[in-house]
């Protein structure tokens, strides 16, 4: 919720400081409005994970299409160049893999809008025989991985969180990072044919 939920607002601040330092009345327009769509989907969503606890995208769309959806809202509301490639034959996951994955595509996403300045995220969801990948690689100013900390604001929970979310899958995921060259999240999910959908 926190990944999903966050990345929202935060694309509303955004958006509306981008109508505050319009200059032009119709680009000022055109921010408000997709701020309030955001925040109606945003809405949306929350009210869904009181329902369900299943990720709207997820209901309507298998997990690529979440992923590509993902990747077009963020160049939209962002400005950051996003894409995602496929490799393997998709097949169907378990339902808290799908949400893993995309969770952690949104939470990555949210880091690299927040704190990455970049002009670049590339996601890749790989199926490969035992098991399946997420790379999200992004081109922005990276950072120390060992730095990486809860703070005491409530905020920096997000990798954290995300590790943790993983680990209980079974899974691994690796940050590769440095100041000024960008970072590598890379997720790995094993499959051994005991998973159900």
């Amino acid at each position: 919720m926190h990944d999903t939920l966050a990345q929202g607002l935060s694309s509303i601040v955004l958006l509306l400081r981008a109508a505050d330092t319009a200059d032009d009345p119709a680009k000022t327009r055109d921010r408000i409005d997709e701020a309030r769509r955001v925040a109606a989907d945003n809405l949306d969503e929350a009210r869904r994970f009181v329902r369900d606890l299943r990720p709207p995208s997820l209901s309507t769309a298998p997990l690529p299409q979440a992923l590509q959806r993902l990747c077009e809202r963020t160049e939209r509301e962002t400005g950051t160049t996003c894409r995602l490639h496929l490799d393997g034959h998709p097949t169907a996951l378990p339902s808290h893999y799908d949400v893993a994955l995309l969770r952690a595509a949104q939470a990555s996403l949210a880091n690299v809008t927040r704190h990455a300045a970049a002009r670049t995220a590339v996601l890749t969801l790989a199926y490969l025989d035992t098991e399946v990948t997420l790379d999200i690689y992004d081109d922005g100013t990276g950072f120390d991985p060992a730095t990486a900390h809860p703070r005491p604001d409530g905020t920096g929970f997000g990798l954290t969180g995300l590790r943790e979310r993983i680990t209980a899958l079974g899974g691994h995921l690796d940050v590769e990072s440095a100041p000024g060259e960008g970072t590598a999240v890379a997720i790995r999910l094993p499959l051994t044919g005991q998973e159900t959908p």
